[in-house]
């Protein structure tokens, strides 16, 4: 059995030009030659649902949330979710919600994500279709991620980076625009083994592949048999995978 893993933003998806259509032809032989394709992403149920509208690409299952919970390729069956703490995201909202230059979401378990503060003064299309919540919203829903987006400015981020480690039993994980805080022990390889272990599919038993650009793709690459960043991937990226590409067509059809 083969396994593909693969990251969605930076990696299928390229804003402002979307999808390669090789990429996806790639993905439907690598199923078709009936092996196993895994989204394994930072976005929720809705958001990696709304990113992937009229793109034709499909997916066997899906790792979302960093790996704080997985569904079927249809995203209908909740296959495990973890979630993350309510007064993680309030502390979030205490420290940084009034703060310029970053946004504050909660992206859930179930059929709706949130935004709590936007002080950036942008609507990013990964964000456009999330309702507005406050505070008083959190009881009612179970988060998997609190997403802190901080657009353009390093020396912002890494205070926040520097601030999560106040919050003791909390995951931190990061892209390029992204600090996502999740349940302890959650991210993408955990997610991909937990998946695996639902699937009945002793990790030894199969190849797997991963793709992903950033750095919350570096415990899925850790685990691989073969991993792959990208030219465009953050250096520490690009040295620990095995090969760095400059897109998934561009090998998928090797491995077949």
């Amino acid at each position: 059995m083969k396994v593909a893993a693969f990251d969605f933003d930076g990696t299928l998806h390229h804003p402002p030009h979307g999808f390669r259509e090789e990429d996806i032809a790639a993905i439907d032989a690598w199923r078709a030659a009936g092996h196993l394709a895994f989204s394994a992403t930072g976005r929720s149920r809705t958001a990696l649902a709304h990113g992937m509208r009229g793109s034709g690409l499909t997916f066997d299952y899906q790792v979302l949330s960093n790996g704080g919970s997985a569904t079927d390729g249809a995203n209908r069956e909740l296959i495990f979710g973890h979630e993350v703490a309510g007064s993680v995201l309030q502390a979030t909202l205490d420290a940084f919600g009034s703060r310029d230059g970053l946004a504050i979401f909660g992206t859930t378990l179930g059929q709706v994500d949130g935004v709590f503060a936007n002080n950036t003064g942008i609507t990013h299309t990964f964000t456009a279709h999330f309702a507005q919540m406050t505070p008083a919203d959190i009881p009612d829903h179970r988060f998997a991620v609190v997403p802190i987006w901080v657009p353009g400015n390093a020396e912002l981020r890494a205070e926040v980076v520097d601030w999560t480690s106040t919050l003791g039993e909390v995951e931190v994980a990061q892209n390029q625009d992204y600090i996502d805080l999740m349940a302890p022990g959650r991210s993408k390889g955990a997610g991909i083994l937990q998946l695996l272990d639902e699937l009945r599919l002793p990790r030894e038993s199969i190849q797997l592949y991963t793709f992903g650009d950033s750095w919350n793709d570096l415990p899925m690459h850790a685990i691989a048999d073969v991993s792959h960043s990208f030219h465009h991937s953050p250096s520490e990226v690009r040295a620990a995978t095995d090969r760095v590409i400059g897109s998934v067509a561009e090998v998928l059809g090797e491995y077949m």
